[in-house]
């Protein structure tokens, strides 16, 4: 083997040791100073598309509702939780315009002629308003406005439906009513039952009926 031979076999072995020098102790000396940069996993799906249950009565987070309209991300859609009793509201409204039609048939004045009356016939059937009218009438013949001023101011107590769901097309509210009486300087109290009769003509109930009666605290 000659001179040049070695040489070149000197060169390329010191190249070799130079490689494995770098391989086993500089690579492993840098590879804090150069982190591998970290593969982006994909999100894990979850194993079924099936909508969360949601109870009546509570939120759910925004993303779409029951019906499948979108909501903004992070705003809670409330699932109204369906009324026991459908007629309830209803019901509850009916009682109410019971209380204070009976107040407005029950409060009155000699000295405006019993206008109250006028105000009760409105929004009631044309045979209420008609009865209405002629008690304004009859009111008007026993108390003239040239003697001395007659006045009641009525005020309900209680409202009693007579029941707690709506089975027809009529229905009844009782409501109990305490009445101040004054005619001249006298003065009394009275306590008067009245029923109020709602019919229903389509989507609207009217009132249809009204009548009253002592009953005592």
């Amino acid at each position: 083997m000659d001179r040049r031979t070695k040489f070149i076999l000197f060169i390329v072995g010191a190249i070799i040791l130079f490689g494995l020098v770098v391989w086993l102790i500089v690579l492993p000396t840098l590879a804090p100073l150069f982190p591998a940069k970290s593969v982006v996993q994909p999100p894990i799906l979850p194993s079924s598309l099936t909508p969360p249950v949601v109870q009546p009565g509570t939120s759910q987070p925004g993303g779409a509702t029951p019906t499948g309209a979108p909501t903004a991300p992070g705003v809670a859609t409330f699932i109204p939780r369906p009324s026991a009793n459908p007629d309830a509201e209803q019901i509850a409204s009916l009682s109410s315009r019971a209380g204070i039609l009976s107040e407005r048939v029950e409060s009155g004045s000699s000295a405006n002629g019993f206008s109250n009356l006028d105000d009760a016939a409105i929004d009631v059937s044309p045979a209420l308003a008609d009865a209405f009218r002629s008690m304004k009438a009859d009111l008007r013949k026993k108390y003239p406005v040239t003697d001395p001023t007659y006045f009641t101011i009525a005020r309900r107590l209680l409202e009693t439906p007579e029941s707690d769901t709506i089975t027809g097309p009529t229905f009844k509210v009782a409501v109990q009513l305490q009445v101040q009486v004054r005619e001249g300087d006298n003065t009394s109290t009275v306590y008067l039952e009245s029923t109020v009769t709602f019919t229903k003509s389509g989507d609207t109930w009217i009132g249809s009926g009204y009548s009253t009666k002592p009953f005592t605290p």
